[in-house]
């Protein structure tokens, strides 16, 4: 029963967590070219960020559990948002680092939005 409670907290952690994903990565490249909104555009980009934004999401909600389990017992944000924070930011950053050229919009394009789905999980998680 506790493994079921348990596997049901992630899950909606999970979703929390790529649903800000999603609307966050949205978001900014709405915000960064408004033209964006094209019907075509927005049905590509949707399949896109769910493909892609699922499985990364996925892994920093896993890795974000086992983490979340070692501060379970520390009431206070003070360190849970910074190792959360940190966590989104090596995690978008390693493999921009190893694999392609790195520019402060990709920040923006990628890691923000990462950042924002591991804090979704974080606080959803805090709060079930």
């Amino acid at each position: 029963m506790i493994t079921l409670l348990t596997l049901i907290k992630f899950v909606v952690s999970y979703a929390a967590s790529l649903f800000a994903f999603i609307f966050g990565w949205f978001l900014i490249s709405y915000i960064f070219n408004p033209s964006f909104i094209h019907p075509d555009v927005l049905h590509g980009f949707i399949k896109t960020i769910v493909t892609y934004g699922s499985i990364p999401a996925l892994i920093a909600c896993l890795l974000g559990e086992v983490l979340y389990r070692k501060i379970k017992r520390c009431r206070e944000f003070q360190f849970g948002i910074p190792l959360f924070i940190g966590l989104a930011f090596i995690y978008t950053l390693i493999p921009f680092l190893f694999l392609f050229t790195f520019t402060f919009s990709h920040f923006f394009d990628f890691v923000a939005p990462v950042i924002m789905g591991s804090l979704a999980f974080y606080l959803v998680r805090r709060k079930i």
